[in-house]
């Protein structure tokens, strides 16, 4: 063997170990590169899936903001008695405390149901002890429920009454004093009648 031949060996296997050592790392960078892009595709996938959420979170709220919100309350005031009256005759409650949502008419006493959904209503009352009250509350022509006072010995009562309707549009509640019955309000809003949405249907 000549010199230049064994001086060559050694470099040879160097040579051929650095190969191996290289084509190692290619392989490990190859991989590292194909989990990189798996990882570059999960981030865009989670970006999309966080840009989709935000967008609906946005809908949500703006559905919030604009949904239909109806709540009212209304006294009879000011100092006065209503009745006895020889018909029946639907409470006007003039003095509004509250009418968000414009559902309640104080000129007619007629609230009308701006969408389909739940709905509260209450009606309290005060009256001289010595005189009858019955108020009754309609719901398009229709008795629903009603409070009632007979005569006693005391000097005034207070009564009242709720419930929950489903209500259509467009459906109308009101307050209706029975014919020979009467009721008194003052500025303190002791006569009132009040209802809420609960919730759109």
């Amino acid at each position: 063997m000549s010199n230049e031949e064994q001086l060559s060996c050694p470099f040879k296997k160097l040579c051929t170990d650095l190969l191996k050592e290289l084509g190692t790392s290619d392989n490990n960078l190859q991989a590292t590169e194909t989990r990189l892009k798996a990882l570059e595709n999960s981030v865009q996938e989670l970006m999309s899936r966080l840009a989709k959420s935000e967008a609906e979170i946005e809908k949500i709220q703006m559905e919030n903001r604009d949904r239909t919100k109806v709540a009212f309350s209304a006294s009879i005031g000011p100092v006065r008695f209503l009745g006895p009256c020889n018909t029946d005759v639907t409470l006007v409650y003039k003095n509004v405390i509250m009418n968000v949502g414009n559902a309640y008419n104080n000129a007619t006493g007629i609230f009308t149901a701006p969408v389909r959904g739940i709905y509260y209503f209450s009606f309290f009352y005060h009256c001289m002890a010595d005189q009858p009250t019955l108020l009754a509350l309609y719901r398009n022509g229709n008795q629903v429920a009603m409070t009632k006072h007979h005569k006693s010995s005391c000097n005034t009562e207070n009564g009242g009454n709720g419930v929950t309707l489903l209500l259509e549009k467009g459906e109308q509640v009101y307050i209706v004093l029975r014919k020979d019955t009467r009721v008194w309000d003052e500025a303190n809003a002791i006569t009132v009648f009040s209802g809420f949405l609960i919730n759109v249907m």
